[in-house]
């Protein structure tokens, strides 16, 4: 039955058919020959009358060989709801799947932050890039080294498919190395960084959310002895989306 309803759907007209026989596609206007013959639509021996929203019989026509179809009367015949998107003119038959888009996190509210006077977002026009940054300020002392950790918590609410960007850290150090991880609302691990030093900044990274309802984005580094604030920032932090 589903193939079937691929092969019906792929021969209809998805534009509004019109009585005059003139069709319309975006803003371009063109007539044709349309030849009305009373072509009938008959799906597993029962006749179908196709109508459209209002309830009018709309008659199939043929135009260069081929019988064109109200998309309607297909997509109700096998059980399907029809919706039609004025704004990206496009034909929805069952589910509604919108395109993903791309929507950056730099400017969204975050639901908490392990210490905020180190966390910063924004946009660098210059460069074009948007970005969250983590300055790593605040420290302990392990080991003779410098370890630092922060994170930042993002509500998705199931939203989200993917998550992207690349992380980028200091590279001024004789020592130094960086991780970042992304967790959902369960603690359960979404990705992990490989272990960032200077001979392997920057990292573009690309994973899925599993549907997660929130994303917790934590930073750990670790270096020699230093004093003085540095930055380990994710360029161009982005969720793929329809609806975010």
């Amino acid at each position: 039955m589903k193939k079937r309803l691929q092969g019906l759907i792929a021969g209809v007209v998805i534009g509004a058919i019109l009585t005059s026989g003139v069709v319309y596609s975006k803003n371009i206007q063109k007539a044709i020959d349309a030849v009305y013959m009373n072509v009938k639509l008959v799906i597993d021996g029962e006749e179908i009358i196709p109508k459209d929203v209002n309830g009018n019989v709309v008659e199939p026509f043929i135009y260069n060989g081929t019988t064109y179809l109200p998309v309607r009367a297909i997509g109700e015949a096998f059980n399907k709801d029809v919706h039609w998107d004025g704004e990206t003119a496009t034909v929805f038959v069952g589910d509604i799947v919108k395109p993903a888009k791309e929507v950056y996190l730099y400017d969204k509210p975050y639901l908490e932050c392990e210490i905020p006077s180190e966390f910063k977002c924004g946009k660098n026009d210059d460069i074009g890039t948007q970005y969250i940054s983590f300055t790593l300020g605040t420290y302990e002392v392990i080991d003779d080294y410098f370890e630092y950790h922060n994170s930042v918590t993002y509500p998705l609410d199931g939203l989200a498919k993917k998550v992207r960007g690349t992380f980028v850290a200091p590279t001024f150090k004789k020592f130094a190395e960086y991780k970042i991880k992304f967790y959902n609302e369960r603690g359960n691990l979404l990705y992990q960084s490989p272990i960032m030093t200077k001979s392997v900044s920057p990292i573009n990274f690309e994973f899925d959310t599993g549907n997660a309802l929130k994303l917790k984005v934590e930073i750990d580094g670790r270096t020699e002895r230093w004093f003085g604030n540095f930055c380990c920032t994710i360029n161009d932090f982005a969720v793929l989306t329809t609806d975010y």
